[in-house]
């Protein structure tokens, strides 16, 4: 991931703050006053002392009031700007997640074949948490903390020159210090976000697979990977700790030096160099500038961590892996498809999955496809509904190629059906719906009936109100492809996809479904993609795939009636299984 300039990041995150603008501009007005209560200040309690130093009570009076005034004014003013500027980023950050998030969602598969989980979280979750959590903790007052210095120093000027330029002698070494840690910050601080997301990824993947690692004994193996990422981690954590360690040191140490010079130059007020009264002031505003310096130094890794991660999650808006797509939209349920030419693959470099395959599906047909694992069956679908781009060739659905459709307007005229579900915690209602309030209870329970999934919901306490536990882990797998069924036929679209469909039903209940979408599938195009035969033989095409190309398609009679043909083959293989099952 290319570096962001600081120009960038902040201009990425004023279009991300910008609804919240008149909120930023009150902090910065209140900042302001705040500024000149701090110019104020030094300046009523100089005269105060020049006051009292003429015994002019009357005089002294007033400016203790004034000076009151101004003090109660600083605080209304600094308590204002840290509550109103904390509530501004915290509400820019809860834009920035919700982006993000709709960002991910709209990625096409391909980006998520090559992101692990763990680092997507890390991104949305971590990343977006630590930039709220860094910008509220230092960076909403840095800001103020500059302006702060350069009012301390004019007043300083005004008080004695010959004092501040003594002060000034330490500049140098402190821009430098605050210069080569802050970069060291900046880097040791990406590095630690980097190897937190290794660490997150590799966590979520060894949970999400701890069932295969146990079935494997594969504990121990996988324990000390996660041990080795995590020491990197930890080592990079260490790492950006002795940086700014050693940054406070400096920024302590330089403290020290020019207060000691200060004393000793101020040493000579018994010659009258300094008056008495400045030098008293002088010494506060030696406090009240070294203060915001040294919280400066503490703040600047507050913000080096916040700009490490918002470069992340910025970086990640950055990636543009979303499916493009057109303004037209499909209209009517008579849809045919074309695949045109069509070649693809997965990867720039990779091998071809499809090779100038040419095919069509008429409106109301129903099509097979068959052949062995990496023959292109699968990608045929998932091209079809766009789940990846890329690709050569041409692919069209009711005369429109896919790149000029809107692909919701598409996807809402297929309905998918495979073998990798995704049920959520939610309940059955819902699961079935998907959220969707156009799709009432009587269809839902339409869809459920067509299934012949009325008795599965008779057991499932609640009915439709059953909650689905995460991934369905509260449901058998046949019930889980039965809710599959529901959910895709209670959309209703023209063109039904099925993929391995049935893999994760038994026998009785693939009949059922068999015979209950049997009718409902003479009047929609359909394209299934199966090891079956009783699946295969009731399409009214097959096409057998070899390499991502079709070497034989025809009915189940034609295909089989071919002497050592590859689909009579399949047939054979498919017997023989079942005769050993038996």
């Amino acid at each position: 991931m290319a570096e962001l300039s600081h120009r960038k990041i902040a201009s990425h995150y004023w279009r991300v703050a910008r609804p919240y603008r008149r909120a930023y501009y009150a902090s910065f007005l209140l900042m302001f006053l705040t500024l000149a209560m701090e110019t104020a200040r030094p300046l009523a309690l100089n005269a105060a002392l020049g006051r009292l130093a003429d015994d002019d009570a009357a005089g002294l009076e007033t400016i203790a009031l004034l000076f009151l005034g101004i003090s109660i004014v600083d605080y209304l003013s600094r308590s204002g700007f840290s509550y109103i500027a904390g509530l501004s980023i915290l509400r820019t950050i809860n834009r920035l997640r919700d982006q993000v998030f709709r960002h991910v969602l709209r990625m096409k598969m391909a980006f998520f074949d090559q992101q692990p989980v763990g680092k997507l979280l890390t991104r949305t979750i971590n990343d977006c948490e630590s930039v709220a959590e860094t910008l509220r903790a230092g960076a909403a007052t840095i800001l103020v903390d500059i302006l702060t210095v350069v009012v301390v120093l004019s007043v300083m000027v005004t008080l004695d020159w010959q004092l501040t330029t003594v002060m000034m002698l330490s500049a140098p070494l402190t821009w430098l210090a605050v210069k080569w840690c802050g970069s060291k910050l900046r880097e040791k601080f990406l590095a630690v976000r980097i190897h937190l997301a290794e660490s997150n990824g590799y966590m979520a993947e060894g949970i999400q697979g701890a069932a295969v690692l146990q079935l494997f004994g594969q504990e121990a193996f996988s324990s000390g990977q996660y041990r080795r990422i995590n020491k990197t981690y930890r080592q990079s954590t260490i790492h950006s700790n002795v940086y700014d360690a050693l940054l406070s040191a400096l920024m302590d140490g330089i403290e020290a030096l020019v207060t000691a010079a200060i004393l000793m130059v101020g040493f000579n007020v018994r010659f009258g160099l300094v008056e008495a009264a400045s030098m008293v002031v002088f010494i506060d505003q030696l406090k009240r500038i070294f203060t915001p310096i040294r919280d400066l130094s503490g703040k600047l890794a507050t913000v080096q961590q916040a700009i490490a991660a918002l470069q992340r999650v910025l970086g990640l808006l950055d990636q543009d892996e979303r499916i493009h797509q057109g303004e037209k939209t499909l209209e009517g349920d008579r849809l045919d498809i074309r695949f045109d030419n069509l070649s693809f693959s997965y990867s720039t470099n990779g091998p071809r999955v499809l090779d100038d395959l040419n095919f069509r599906v008429e409106p109301g047909q129903a099509i097979a496809l068959v052949g062995q694992t990496g023959s292109g069956k699968s990608t045929i679908g998932k091209l079809l509904i766009r789940a990846y781009d890329g690709y050569q060739g041409e692919i069209r659905v009711g005369g429109v190629e896919l790149r000029e459709l809107n692909y919701h307007s598409l996807r809402a005229k297929i309905a998918v059906i495979h073998q990798e579900v995704e049920l959520f915690p939610a309940s059955l209602r819902d699961n079935i719906s998907m959220f969707d309030d156009a799709i009432d209870e009587d269809k839902i329970m339409w869809a459920i009936r067509l299934v012949r999934a009325e008795h599965m919901l008779s057991q499932l306490p609640g009915g439709l109100d059953f909650e689905v536990h995460e991934s369905g882990t509260n449901l058998s797998s046949g019930q889980i492809q039965l809710i599959i069924f529901a959910r895709a036929l209670a959309h209703d679209a023209p063109i039904v996809l099925m993929d391995e469909a049935t893999s994760s039903v038994d026998s009785v209940t693939e009949r059922w479904i068999q015979e209950a979408i049997s009718q409902i599938l003479k009047h929609k195009t359909v394209i299934t993609v199966a090891h079956r035969l009783s699946t295969i033989a009731a399409a009214d095409r097959i096409l057998a795939l070899k390499n991502g190309r079709i070497i034989e398609q025809g009915s189940h009679q034609e295909l089989a009636a071919i002497e050592n043909g590859y689909y009579a083959n399949l047939i054979e293989a498919s017997k023989l299984q079942r005769a050993e099952m038996v």
